[in-house]
């Protein structure tokens, strides 16, 4: 009786499988079986590395291409600073005007030797001379006429002082007031080597991109080289731009106005400086500071390749012939 041969085919399909979920759209490489559980399982898998593991410096603009980003800023103290006063000056001519004007500023300017600042550190910036009127009223029998006539002249001009001493502000105010200066128009603040600052930030963002890059790498996203940057973008935020005004509000209650007069009171309104805030960026330089600063705000992007092709699903058959003998046999689609 002739032996029937026994095929015994065990069906093993081993293949990588390439996963884009959500909205990151991360590449995670895994051997997984086909049934809907396995699917499930990969789902989930995939899922908590999103949730846990990466952060909204990651995100996708298709199937093979991933972006990775970095926001800096760098507190930089100023190297020098401006202030600005403006002055008005009223009298009876426009001679009269512009001396009595320049007798105020030139006494300014030679007090200022005190701290060291020189008269080439100030700069009178004139802005106008124009006459002021006055009504005269015409009496006539049954009207009266009201008409603008000339009663003098006013003169108005910006002083420009420049140093490098930011403890020193309150001295120039002082010598200011003394000298019949009261108009602080404003404070600026000047930092010399901008592009330095800015060479920091480009060298630590690329650092933070690129340890980003390794961290995905050992997740086992392919990340193919070369790279483009796709967005550079700076900016320069000045203390005098970030200076918030609020008003200060107390108030009485219901039970203390209860048969009784209430008398509201003015309240002063005044500004503080309100820095641009560190929790929309991944790196903060110089965090600490004391007085107000300049801002250096850097962003970078940067664009990566995937791998473009999805590993083809490879099928392994083994037969088991009547001798025991086990054989391997590999079909390609």
């Amino acid at each position: 009786m002739k032996s029937k041969i026994t095929f015994l085919v065990i069906l093993l399909s081993t293949f990588g499988l390439t996963a884009q979920r959500s909205s990151n759209q991360l590449k995670f490489k895994g051997t997984i079986n086909q049934s809907e559980r396995g699917e499930y399982q990969l789902q989930n898998l995939e899922r908590g590395i999103q949730n846990n593991a990466l952060n909204s410096n990651y995100y996708s603009v298709n199937d093979h291409e991933i972006i990775l980003e970095c926001d800096a800023i760098m507190n930089v103290k100023a190297d020098s600073y401006l202030l600005i006063f403006n002055i008005t000056q009223v009298a009876q001519t426009a001679k009269e005007a512009d001396e009595l004007i320049n007798k105020r500023i030139n006494a300014f300017v030679e007090s200022l030797a005190v701290l060291a600042i020189r008269p080439t550190d100030v700069h009178q910036d004139m802005i106008y001379l124009i006459p002021v009127f006055e009504f005269e009223v015409e009496k006539k029998l049954f009207s009266k006429t009201y008409n603008e006539v000339p009663k003098g002249f006013e003169m108005q001009k910006n002083v420009h002082v420049k140093f490098k001493k930011s403890d020193i502000v309150d001295d120039i105010v002082t010598l200011a007031a003394t000298n019949e200066i009261y108009d602080l128009v404003t404070i600026e603040y000047f930092v010399k080597n901008q592009q330095l600052v800015f060479d920091s930030l480009r060298s630590a963002s690329i650092n933070y991109i690129d340890k980003n890059a390794r961290k995905l790498e050992k997740l086992g996203i392919d990340l193919e080289e070369p790279h483009t940057t796709l967005v550079e973008q700076s900016n320069i935020i000045f203390p005098e731009d970030r200076y918030s005004d609020y008003e200060s509000f107390v108030s009485q209650s219901i039970e203390a106005a209860k048969d009784k007069a209430v008398t509201t009171v003015r309240k002063p309104k005044t500004v503080a400086y309100n820095k641009l805030p560190y929790n929309q960026f991944d790196i903060v330089i110089n965090p600490e500071f004391l007085e107000p600063v300049v801002q250096f705000t850097y962003k970078l992007k940067v664009k990566y390749s995937l791998e473009k092709d999805k590993p083809k699903p490879v099928n392994h058959y083994f037969i088991l012939d009547n001798n025991g003998n086990l054989k391997e046999v590999i079909l390609k689609p």
